[in-house]
């Protein structure tokens, strides 16, 4: 009844890798000025050494000269950004810090009912997760195809005769646009919250008629085996979603008894049944 197509994990964010080419070649550069900077040694005479204290004067002089007003005034202490401070400072002012944006608003649930063939057109569901929850009353086929925006089916959401009450999972793999509906009678889709959906926390049996959605989040951790029943006479089927794509664990035609793995890190179990089905863990 539903296709479970694989769900890719998130991509991962790639750190941007930084160049080094011009770090290097100012490295380099400044090697080749630092090696030309060694100390001559002094050339020797017979005669008497002269006196320092000229040589000294005009190097004085000479560093004076060179001295540029850029170099006056970071003496000074009046650079730019010290300006800029002090004027900050003065006046009480400061930058203002963007303001944080607000969270998106939850999704609201929606709820539709009608008679017969109809196309249903959702709002969008945003990154909020639903199941639905159908009824039918009528006497011949009853069945539910979920539609993307380009008008194609992606998922055999209910396929039953007669009268259904069942819970299937929506948008737990992709984003549908709209629901198309076939029906003989009356039939009404409530879009209710995932977090809704009924719990087990593994320490009785679990036990529901029908298709259903039920959250398992921390039962099962490592190993864990788990035995099933089903009292039923169409297909009998089971997917347990983890974090990733949902495995199948149980699929097959009328009564059932048996035992399986509950795969480690499952979350919720989507059940395709048309009768009463038990789960507990071994």
């Amino acid at each position: 009844m539903f296709r479970s197509p694989f769900v890719p994990p998130a991509a991962q964010r790639r750190r941007p890798t930084r160049l080094l080419g011009s770090s290097t070649a100012g490295a380099l550069a400044a090697l080749v000025l630092l090696s030309g900077c060694g100390s001559a040694s002094a050339p020797t005479s017979d005669g008497p050494e002269p006196d320092p204290a000229p040589t000294v004067a005009a190097a004085e002089a000479e560093t004076a000269d060179e001295t540029s007003p850029q170099d006056e005034t970071i003496e000074s202490g009046s650079s730019p950004a010290t300006a800029d401070a002090e004027e900050t400072e003065a006046t009480g002012e400061t930058e203002a810090e963007p303001a944080p944006e607000p969270d998106p608003e939850p999704v609201q649930p929606q709820s539709f009912s009608g008679t017969g063939a109809e196309v249903v057109m959702l709002e969008s569901l945003g990154d909020d997760v639903f199941f639905a929850a159908v009824t039918h009353q009528g006497s011949s086929n009853i069945a539910l195809w979920s539609v993307d925006e380009n008008g194609q089916d992606l998922d055999l959401l209910v396929n039953d005769i007669g009268n259904y009450e069942g819970q299937v999972a929506l948008n737990f793999s992709e984003d549908p646009a709209a629901i198309r509906v076939e029906a003989d009678g009356d039939w009404t889709i409530d879009l209710v919250p995932l977090s809704e959906a009924p719990r087990w926390d593994g320490e009785t049996t679990y036990e529901a008629t029908g298709d259903s959605i039920v959250i398992v989040d921390g039962v099962a951790d490592g190993l864990t085996p788990v035995t099933l029943t089903h009292q039923g006479e169409s297909n009998f089927a089971i997917w347990a979603w983890g974090e990733s794509y949902p495995d199948l664990i149980v699929n097959d035609i009328g009564t059932y008894d048996g035992t399986t793995l509950l795969p480690d890190g499952s979350l919720v179990l989507q059940v395709d049944a048309d009768g009463a089905w038990t789960i507990a863990v071994q």
